[in-house]
């Protein structure tokens, strides 16, 4: 590495305009060519605004109370414009939908190098280029606004290399993405450090990041900094509870501290008896966005007591399956029914008494002066009860942990931080008090206890009956879902129990979905119910059969 840091962070604090305490507070780094920080924590504690401060958002675009200083190379940000800054550092932001301009896929790709004034044949070639190393030849062409929210994701980070800047700063770059497309952005980072480009990733899903081989870790929490230095000491650093870490790291941590109760899950009742009429049903449904059909001849049943996890590769049709059954996208052919009605012929305000709907992309939800009215809006226009509102919105916001943020009802909705940003888009879909929920990749923007304890809490949410939800979170699926459902290429390839479903390794890899260390272990492990516990249970019910066997700390599989 060279001697001179690229980045240089010195004691940095910052207090967005409209909040009453810091965001971050005192933090310092250095970041050098070359090299890879991965920045781990809790939804909004400050990571977010630390890479705002890295690329220039801070403060050129977010007004606030800034101290400290932020310098890259050797220039400091507030002496430089946004455009300057642009040049040296790229950025690819939480929602891509907030990125995206173009409405094409090349137009997008086009939009920063015209900017710069680069000329339209040398604009041509690094389309070429860019297109190759990112493999999204497949986009090419396509109109930006019908594009699934992972392929965005791989646009975007399409559209930052084209500047060609010396560091990479990516926020949750694998929130949209199915896991071997994942695998493949990582390898992509991978190789722009190894090409002397520095790389700033901030990701909720540890275990998948750690195939970066990060140089070092910078852990924060409450807009503090409370580690940083190599990954060995941020495992042991690290609570495998409020992070996602490999679950072999998990099993020694359990190996080494007391104990703990398997964690029980509330089952729904089966969804379907043969003569139950179902809650949401697709009927040979074919679906086309643009010139792209998306959904070929989907039939499925979806019962009023499941849980139902659907997976499947970026742009596979997953999000629209579930925008047809709002109809917010209407089928060519086929139909979608909602508790045996035809949705066509249904208002979607008497859909939506049914079944509550949580978008991928909390900005296509958020609009609202406050967090108050966010909430309220939609129980207002159903003409729902009202007798305490503040009741009913504070309700929603305990069930996703925004309750203990301070005078939270009076927040405007865009001061939060993505992941709360988030929660709030999954409280404003509870505050409809529905009997389904359907909700688009839950756990983006979330920390591994923010997403668990959220799931946990859906279950037992009075009068909810059914949770339906897109993920690409394999482990989340696996261990919230009663049945799982895999799309590939707009067609249903596999239904049934977890287990079930990831029988055919074969089928599995083809639809892009990988092995984590948690299904490895479960699949080890056999519970006798044949559901997947989640790591913490899962290890602490593998230390007390140890116990009860005398294994004491050798090997981690167990006899049963």
């Amino acid at each position: 590495m060279a001697d001179a840091p690229l980045i240089e962070v010195d004691d940095l604090t910052f207090r967005y305009r409209r909040a009453t305490e810091p965001a971050i507070h005192n933090v310092s780094l250095r970041i050098q060519p070359g090299e890879i920080l991965l920045v781990a924590g809790p939804s909004g504690c400050g990571k977010s605004t630390l890479i705002r401060a890295i690329n220039g958002l801070i403060p050129h675009a977010y007004s606030g109370e800034l101290e400290g200083e932020v310098r890259i190379e050797a220039r400091r940000t507030t002496d430089l414009r946004l455009r300057e800054i642009s040049q040296v550092v790229g950025t690819l932001l939480q929602d891509p939908a907030k990125q995206i301009v173009g409405s094409t896929v090349e137009a997008e790709l086009a939009f920063g190098p015209e900017n710069m004034g680069i000329a339209p044949a040398d604009i041509r070639d690094r389309i070429d280029e860019v297109i190759t190393d990112t493999r999204i030849a497949h986009l090419a062409g396509r109109e930006t606004a019908f594009l699934s929210g992972g392929e965005r994701q791989l646009l975007a980070m399409a559209g930052a290399l084209m500047l060609r800047p010396r560091c990479y700063v990516v926020d949750e770059p694998l929130a949209n993405l199915d896991p071997a497309t994942a695998t493949r952005l990582l390898e992509q980072l991978r190789s722009l450090a190894d090409d002397g480009h520095a790389v700033i990733i901030v990701e909720h899903r540890v275990e998948e990041a750690l195939a970066l081989r990060p140089d070092r870790v910078l852990a924060m929490d409450l807009g503090r900094v409370t580690y940083l230095g190599p990954v060995d000491g941020f495992l042991q650093h690290a609570d495998p509870v409020a992070v996602k870490l490999p679950f072999d790291v998990v099993l020694a941590r359990a190996r080494r501290n007391r104990v703990v109760v398997p964690r029980a899950r509330a089952d729904r009742n089966p969804g379907l008896d043969g003569t139950s009429i179902p809650r949401l049903a697709f009927e040979d449904v074919h679906l086309t966005l643009g010139e792209r059909q998306v959904l070929r001849g989907v039939d499925a049943a979806f019962g009023d007591r499941e849980t139902i996890a659907v997976l499947g590769p970026n742009g596979s049709g997953k999000t629209t399956l579930f925008r047809a059954a709002m109809h917010l996208v209407s089928p060519h052919g086929g139909r979608v029914l909602v508790d045996g009605r035809d949705v066509a012929g249904t208002p979607i305000a008497e859909v939506a008494r049914s079944i509550g709907y949580v978008f991928q992309s909390p900005s296509q939800m958020l609009f609202a002066r406050t967090v108050r009215e966010e909430l309220l809006f939609g129980p207002r226009n159903l003409g729902l009860s009202l007798e305490n509102p503040d009741v009913l919105a504070m309700e929603a916001l305990e069930r996703t942990g925004l309750d203990r943020e301070e005078g939270i009802l009076d927040r405007p909705p865009l001061t939060l931080s993505f992941g709360q940003q988030k929660r709030l888009a999954l409280a404003i879909g509870l505050a409809l008090r529905p009997r389904t929920l359907i909700l688009d990749e839950p756990s983006a923007g979330q920390d591994h206890r923010t997403a668990a304890a959220f799931m946990s809490a859906v279950g037992r949410i009075p009068g909810l009956e059914s949770l339906y939800f897109v993920t690409h979170d394999v482990d989340l699926a696996l261990t919230h879902a009663d049945r799982i459902l895999v799309l590939r290429d707009g067609r249903i390839v596999a239904d049934g129990p977890p287990a079930a479903v990831i029988e055919d390794a074969e089928r599995w890899h083809a639809c892009n979905l990988e092995r984590t260390s948690l299904m490895a272990a479960n699949l080890a492990w056999s519970a006798p119910n044949g559901r997947f516990l989640d790591a913490s249970s899962l290890a602490a019910a593998m230390v007390a059969a140890e116990h009860i066997h005398g294994a004491g700390e050798g090997g981690s599989s167990v006899e049963r």
